[in-house]
C-alpha cells in the first residue's frame, strides 16, 4: 500500500542572534518546543521553558490539521499576539511566540478544495451524505 502524501505544514523559526531556520512538519508525530534536549525543536531562548509548548497532528478527512498547546511553561505561549488558553487549530500565518523567540506556521494548502476523486463517499449531484435527508 503506497505511503500517503500530505500538504507541505513547515514552522520558521527566528530565534534571536541565530539565523532564521525552517522546521517541516510531519502529521504522524508530537512535536515539542523547549530548551530540553529531547525537544524535536530545540530552542536556546533563555525565556523559553524547558518544555514549553506542543504540536499535535490529527487527519481530518484526509487532511493534516495542526493544533498547539502550551505546556504549563512559565512565560506562556502566546499565538499571534494573544495568550494560548488552550489547544487551539494552527492556521496558515500564524505567528507563535515562546519567550522572544517567532515560530511562524506556513500551511498554504490548508482547507485545500479536494475533487470528487479524492472523496468516495460524495458522488457528484447525491445528497446522500447530508444529514437532514429522510
Amino acid at each position: 500500500m503506497p505511503t500517503p502524501t500530505y500538504p507541505k505544514a513547515s514552522l520558521i523559526i527566528r530565534e534571536r542572534g541565530l539565523p532564521k531556520r525552517e522546521v517541516l512538519l510531519s502529521p504522524d508525530r508530537q512535536w515539542t518546543i523547549g530548551r530540553q534536549l529531547d525537544c524535536s525543536i530545540r530552542l536556546t531562548d533563555a525565556y523559553v521553558s524547558r518544555l514549553h509548548a506542543v504540536i499535535n497532528a490529527f487527519l481530518f478527512r484526509g487532511q493534516p490539521l495542526y493544533f498547539i498547546r502550551d505546556a504549563h511553561s512559565r512565560n506562556g505561549t502566546f499565538l499571534n499576539g494573544f495568550p494560548l488558553q488552550h489547544s487551539t487549530l494552527l492556521h496558515h500565518e500564524d505567528v507563535i511566540g515562546v519567550g522572544t523567540t517567532l515560530l511562524v506556521f506556513y500551511y498554504p494548502d490548508m482547507f485545500r478544495e479536494i475533487s470528487l476523486d479524492e472523496c468516495p463517499e460524495l458522488t457528484k449531484g447525491s445528497t446522500d451524505s447530508l444529514p437532514w435527508r429522510s
